[in-house]
């Protein structure tokens, strides 16, 4: 009996020994959840650079079939009439006008939509229209509300967020941007943060100006505006496709999600807009991006560079269709190379 008694007590935890247990157990969970963490970033970071590759060689099938690269967007159109069939001036009044911030018909809408095809999504490119361009806007003109209410998970960056409907659970957005080269003006609109030469140009010019459609020789980017005819084609790209960004992550603070200058129109259809389109300025970290106008605790940012919500830098892919990380910490002048496709100039790869 005695026996027995001994090796019951014997058996049996003290509080002093849960305790060691449980504190032993708590360091090495605590160990073992920032290993847990970066592998889930690394895959989700995988997953980024997945997409980008995909939207890169549908832009190179889009380009072997048509002869040029998917063009840029359009606010209004060439021949915008009213809905009663009279021309509308006012629907495309470019340059000096303000007309914004969507196409008035497919044809106008941005490279995202129009690379569907060659992304196996057929039955979303299907669902817009070829609708006359009315201006101002018609309803859900050409199906442009049922082509955005289609929240695609190869434009969203896991790491960012799932696929999600804004506007009422209506309308998706995207976390992708085309590169439109060289920007004359400021980093953040109506701010003055223009980088000295040769980063950066002043006066400020209007994005939705000749200097800013991503056209001007040895400042080009490989997404061009379309209004007045251009189209991009590889022989264009003086500097090599390898050595040229044509789509990246746009950077977007958390907090602004859905509601940013660069994050409040349709994904297909939002204009000549830097929801779309984002230019040479060196990327930022999501986290460390001024969520509002650099200033002001509410006004609203339309922000025109590349970024992400990834710790390590932004995925970017190239026009030859190979994606890259970049570090937040490039060189600006070496990102500032790659952005544009025909400046002429060497890219340091010891800069990225």
């Amino acid at each position: 009996m005695n026996e027995l008694r001994t090796r019951t007590r014997r058996g049996a935890f003290t509080l002093v020994e849960l305790l060691v247990v449980i504190a032993i157990i708590g360091i090495l969970v605590g160990l073992l959840l920032p290993a847990v963490q970066a592998a889930r970033e690394a895959a989700r970071r995988t997953q980024c650079q997945n997409n980008l590759k995909q939207m890169g060689l549908a832009t190179l099938n889009f380009e072997s079939a048509r002869g040029f690269l998917p063009q840029g967007p359009l606010d209004g159109d060439p021949e915008a009439i009213t809905t009663s069939g009279s021309p509308n001036p006012a629907g495309y009044n470019y340059p000096s006008g303000t007309t914004c911030c969507r196409a008035a018909t497919r044809r106008g809408w941005n490279h995202f939509y129009h690379i569907l095809p060659y992304l196996e999504q057929e039955a979303v490119y299907d669902l817009g229209s070829d609708a006359p361009p009315y201006w101002p806007n018609a309803q859900n003109n050409a199906g442009e509300d049922d082509v955005a209410a289609a929240a695609l998970s190869v434009y969203h960056c896991p790491t960012r967020r799932a696929p999600t409907l804004y506007n009422n659970g209506r309308i998706a957005r995207h976390d992708y941007a085309g590169c439109a080269g060289f920007f004359q003006g400021a980093l953040i609109e109506g701010t003055n943060l223009i980088p000295a030469p040769p980063l950066g140009l002043a006066p400020e010019r209007n994005i939705r100006t000749e200097p800013n459609w991503g056209n001007v020789p040895k400042k080009r980017g490989a997404i061009v505006w379309p209004g007045y005819g251009a189209k991009r084609i590889i022989a264009e790209f003086r500097d090599g496709t390898s050595n040229s960004i044509v789509m990246a992550e746009k950077c977007l603070p958390e907090q602004v999600q859905g509601t940013d200058g660069g994050d409040n129109e349709r994904w297909n259809n939002s204009g000549w807009d830097v929801d779309s389109i984002r230019y040479h300025f060196v990327p930022e970290q999501d986290s460390k991006a001024s969520p509002y106008k650099p200033g002001t605790a509410t006004s609203t940012a339309w922000r025109r560079n590349f970024g992400s919500s990834h710790p390590g830098g932004v995925n970017g892919v190239r026009g030859d269709g190979s994606v890259a990380l970049y570090t937040f910490t490039v060189d600006p002048l070496v990102w500032m190379r790659l952005c544009v496709i025909d400046d002429g100039q060497a890219v340091d790869l010891s800069g990225l």
